[in-house]
């Protein structure tokens, strides 16, 4: 007879027996002991499943700014350093007026001056005002700077800090070029009308090319378009969606408005789940004969989707048809997820004081 046998026998020898319902009873008080174990797992699971999606939308801030840095096909030789106030300002109204004042520049020549002065301030969102002033004694400011500190100051305020009233110092080659101002207006009578933000500034000013935006028709045609929810489609975050508005505006700034769309291509960040995708009209091959689908279109469309969507009061997966002089050129989707090799990549160039 082996050890283990008899160590066995032993055992059962010394072990009282039980009668069947005191058994039945001690068998119900362990199953009920494992049933309520397995819901505290189910629970803390869960916790931890809802906490993971939390942070990739309204949650804890990603507090590395190596994340919150630029794209990049940014110039290295650019930089910021950014100093908040206390002022609170309102989300909403900061990232719309960043999307239309960064538009705007966005129209203008990627590579050209712009001579400016104060700001803007929506009529439709009148608490928030961004201004752009070039660091004396430059009296311009390049528009691609000016696109690049717009960005990564909203990445820093959705992200990390917080949207309060900043100042953020343009750097480039560790020089002063320019200020940018997030704050709230001085005059609260702005409700009936816009500030122009490009405007001559006297004096002499030969020396430089100043780019004035156009009206858009005058370069791509009659701008419309027809814009709907998809169908069954998933609910976005506000904050991505605005963040990748915003840096989908970056990257499509860099080439002229008349420029032609050659092709279907994406556009997406590794900071939110949600990407574009941008098509020819039919997914077809690029037209021979005008009107063309031009980066101009697309500039457009970008600017136009948040405040579509907030009239409507819904952020949603979203479908456009685009269209120049009434003929359709081409498409874009919203889409909730992150679409793989068509990243808005991250550098480190933000200093936050």
């Amino acid at each position: 007879m082996s050890v283990g046998w008899d160590l066995s026998l032993r055992f059962s020898r010394a072990t009282p027996r039980l009668c069947p319902l005191k058994m039945m009873k001690s068998l119900l008080a362990s199953m009920r002991l494992l049933f309520l174990v397995f819901l505290a797992f189910l629970t803390l699971a869960a916790c931890v499943s809802a906490a993971d999606l939390t942070s990739l939308t309204d949650g804890p801030p990603v507090r590395s700014l190596a994340r919150l840095g630029l794209a990049a096909e940014d110039d290295p030789r650019f930089s910021m350093r950014m100093n908040f106030g206390e002022v609170k300002l309102l989300p909403t109204q900061v990232y719309l007026n960043a999307v239309e004042l960064s538009a705007r520049y966005a129209r203008m020549e990627y590579l050209g001056r712009a001579r400016l002065r104060q700001g803007i301030v929506l009529p439709q969102y009148p608490q928030v005002e961004i201004a752009v002033i070039p660091a004396p004694p430059a009296r311009t400011v390049e528009v691609r700077l000016v696109i690049w500190a717009i960005y990564g100051a909203i990445l820093e305020m959705a992200f990390d800090r917080g949207f309060k009233e900043c100042e953020i110092e343009i750097l480039w080659e560790n020089q002063l070029v320019a200020h940018l101002y997030f704050t709230t207006p001085e005059e609260s009578n702005t409700s009936d009308r816009m500030r122009h933000l490009t405007a001559p500034i006297p004096g002499n000013t030969t020396d430089v090319s100043d780019t004035v935006p156009q009206p858009v028709h005058e370069h791509i045609g009659e701008f419309s378009w027809n814009a709907l929810y998809k169908p069954e489609g998933q609910t976005l975050n506000i904050r991505d969606l605005f963040v990748l508005i915003l840096g989908a505006i970056k990257v499509v700034g860099r080439y002229p408005i008349d420029r032609k769309v050659d092709g279907s291509y994406h556009i997406g960040s590794d900071l939110v789940l949600a990407h574009i995708q941008i098509f020819l009209h039919d997914r077809r091959t690029p037209r021979q004969s005008p009107p063309y689908f031009q980066y101009g279109h697309v500039l457009e469309a970008l600017r136009r989707i948040p405040a579509w969507m907030l009239a409507r009061r819904k952020f949603a997966e979203f479908f456009c048809s685009v269209e120049s002089n009434s003929r359709p050129v081409g498409m874009m989707f919203v889409e909730k997820g992150m679409y793989p090799g068509a990243l808005i990549k991250a550098g480190g160039n933000v200093t936050v004081a």
